[in-house]
């Protein structure tokens, strides 16, 4: 038997009527998918949101941790992070445009880069697919666990919460980008890590794999806008933005590493199936 005849199932077999399911249209195939991977994201979604909301309690703690974040960067905030806050909120066609892009970008960005990479299919898909759900789960773990407050609410930092001070240029009021009368349904304590910035980050990942070279410049500017927004409107921390890029590669190598483990895995029966049936044969 040769090699080949293993692939397809032997030599010799009589041709199996088509069945239904082997006549079904890849496309209804993957609209299926589609929706259970829809559903699944739409659960996260208000899991996530509901479980972030209710985890802003501990007001102490996350005072707490936010000024030991302080004494850590304590340099940082004095040379750079303090410095762009200042300088941000002094510039209203700057800070304006900076807190929409702080309370849009988020939101729309994601779903956006998502969408495309459902529309490229494949290995892009799953990968972006996964790596989100995945690195959204882990940040939400750390969000109950360790309640952060923004610099914005530290006032002995000497911060200026920039969202708060143009807040009659947006929807927003003073708590960040929630709209306004509708602060105490969000969860202020919960800046590390920044998915603001881990998002971007995802997107940046995915857009890179994209065809057409504005992508990649896309994949270039989003990150590094988003980075230099959430220090200057005093939302997050440096470190807060390193963790939030940490639990997107975090998830990046998780969903890598099992595609490997998983290749690997299938590979080895054929490897060793070639060795013994088609391999020369020595007298």
């Amino acid at each position: 038997m040769r090699f080949r005849d293993l692939a397809t199932g032997g030599v010799g077999e009589p041709e199996a009527t088509p069945t239904a399911a082997a006549t079904r249209s890849p496309a209804s195939g993957r609209w299926t998918v589609t929706l259970v991977e829809a559903g699944a994201l739409l659960v996260l979604a208000v899991a996530y949101t509901l479980i972030r909301a209710a985890q802003g309690e501990d007001v102490a703690g996350a005072l707490a941790h936010s000024r030991a974040i302080a004494e850590v960067e304590h340099w940082l905030i004095q040379h750079l992070e303090r410095p762009a806050n200042s300088w941000l909120a002094s510039i209203p066609a700057l800070a304006v445009p900076a807190c929409y892009f702080y309370a849009v970008f988020h939101y729309a960005a994601t779903p956006l880069v998502l969408y495309r990479s459902w529309r490229i299919g494949g290995w892009v898909h799953r990968r972006g697919y996964w790596t989100l759900i995945l690195a959204s789960a882990i940040a939400l773990v750390i969000y109950a666990r360790f309640p952060v407050a923004p610099p914005r609410l530290l006032p002995d930092l000497g911060m200026i919460d920039v969202m708060r001070a143009y807040a009659d240029y947006g929807w927003w009021g003073d708590a960040a980008s929630a709209p306004r009368g509708i602060g105490d349904a969000t969860n202020q304590y919960a800046a590390m890590p920044s998915l603001h910035f881990g998002w971007s980050l995802w997107c940046a990942i995915q857009m890179w794999s994209f065809p057409g070279s504005w992508w990649r410049v896309a994949a270039v500017l989003y990150p590094s806008v988003q980075v230099l927004v959430v220090i200057a409107t005093a939302n997050h921390y440096l470190l807060d933005v390193l963790a939030g890029g940490l639990c997107v590669l975090v998830a990046l190598g998780v969903v890598v590493g099992l595609r490997w483990l998983r290749g690997r895995h299938s590979a080895e029966p054929v490897t060793a199936t070639t060795a013994e049936v088609g391999g020369p044969k020595t007298r």
